[in-house]
């Protein structure tokens, strides 16, 4: 892992992890159960950006 994050970086980066793929999951959740449907694609999106940030930190990790 030649990424250079610190012991601390890396605390960091596992908490930034943690609630991206948490918010995402809620946004899903709350899209699955609006019964708006532009709130409902909203939420979607929501859901897909924080999607992509996980997966953003998650690469910084494999660098």
């Amino acid at each position: 892992m030649g990424n250079g994050l610190t012991a601390g970086g890396l605390y960091a980066v596992a908490r930034l992890l943690s609630a991206e793929s948490l918010a995402s999951k809620k946004a899903r959740l709350f899209a699955a159960t609006l019964t708006d449907a532009a709130l409902a694609e909203q939420m979607e999106r929501l859901a897909g950006r924080h999607a992509q940030r996980f997966a953003a930190l998650l690469a910084l990790l494999a660098e």
